[in-house]
């Protein structure tokens, strides 16, 4: 078997390997994502199965969040 060559039939590939890394194709709807993500940071990200850059955006968010006091200007 040769290793440079890709003899899939499929119509679609499950997943990409690259040297920087894995790809996955998700069949999901995009818009659904982006709406996540501009509505949660990071919460885009977890759908897409990026975990730990998810959860980092998600702390991210809470700690701006905390130190411009938005929460507390929601309040008043």
């Amino acid at each position: 078997m040769n290793n440079y060559t890709n003899d899939n039939t499929a119509r679609r590939y499950k997943a990409h390997v690259s040297i920087l890394g894995t790809t996955q194709l998700h069949l999901g709807n995009p818009y659904i994502i982006a709406w996540w993500s501009a509505a949660f940071p990071g919460f885009g990200h977890m759908i897409l199965s990026k975990y730990l850059r998810g959860f980092a955006l998600f702390i991210w968010e809470v700690v701006v969040n905390i130190e411009a006091n938005i929460n507390l200007s929601m309040i008043y």
